[in-house]
């Protein structure tokens, strides 16, 4: 539908009354902007003047008073910034530790997994147990290893390389592509080559996707000399690849602890 303008100069000449009158709004907006600026910064001076002029007011033996309060203040938020550090350290050497002592384990089901495309974790699991068990628990073997059977989905992927990541980064660049272009990118494309069909492989960084699993191996390096259901004994250790590039490893045994 033409616009006011339009109707009124014609198609043209209304259109480029259109863009001067947004440019006037533009500025307008800006200048506004430029205003509440200035009335918060006058605000904070006026803020820091009366507290000076507060600061004068007091005695010796308040200010006296004053300093040592902000001087066990600052003391205090240093303290608590220092052992909020240790604390941090504390966990990350545990959590090491833990990882560790994870790659010796044997893993049961339900034990927790995480991929490097993957945005959460997932787990491994056996429908029907091999007949060992940790404490009443199934022990896996590498074999159990196969998409949604074995290895739950994780949900989401941002893998390149996963065909639903690859759709939806499609449908945004179409999404970009039809929207509707403003009289200035019109003009811009006069002078310009029509933009790649193609998904870039910038948009497909940042996009995400259903994800399924799909794995065509065994678990790689489990306990060759312990034996569960004829295959070895499943480790922490262990790794899986997915063939749309994400490396699948152990995060918890699955064990009690």
């Amino acid at each position: 539908m033409a616009s006011k303008n339009e109707e009124k100069y014609g198609v043209i000449a209304g259109t480029a009354v259109n863009e001067v009158e947004k440019g006037v709004k533009n500025t307008v907006n800006t200048v506004k902007q430029t205003v509440s600026m200035a009335e918060k910064v006058g605000g904070f001076l006026k803020r820091d003047i009366g507290n000076e002029i507060a600061w004068l007011k007091l005695s010796p033996e308040e200010k006296a008073a004053k300093k040592e309060k902000e001087k066990q203040e600052a003391e205090e938020a240093k303290a608590a910034e220092e052992q909020k550090k240790a604390d941090e350290a504390k966990a990350a050497a545990a959590e090491e530790q833990r990882l560790k002592e994870l790659q010796k384990s044997y893993i049961v089901h339900t034990a927790a997994i995480t991929c490097s495309f993957a945005l959460h974790e997932s787990y491994v699991v056996v429908p029907q147990g091999h007949g060992e068990f940790i404490h009443g628990i199934p022990q896996l073997n590498v074999g159990d290893s196969k998409p949604e059977i074995n290895v739950r989905s994780f949900g989401i992927c941002k893998s390149p390389q996963n065909p639903s990541v690859q759709e939806n980064a499609k449908k945004i660049a179409d999404e970009i592509k039809n929207r509707p272009k403003s009289f200035m990118e019109k003009v811009m494309d006069l002078f310009s080559k029509p933009p790649a069909k193609d998904v870039g492989k910038d948009l497909l960084a940042q996009c995400v996707g259903v994800c399924t699993p799909k794995i065509a191996t065994e678990w790689i390096d489990g306990k060759e000399d312990v034996l569960v259901d004829g295959k070895p004994a499943l480790l922490g250790k262990c790794k899986l690849q997915c063939s749309y590039g994400g490396e699948i490893k152990l995060y918890t045994s699955g064990q009690r602890e």
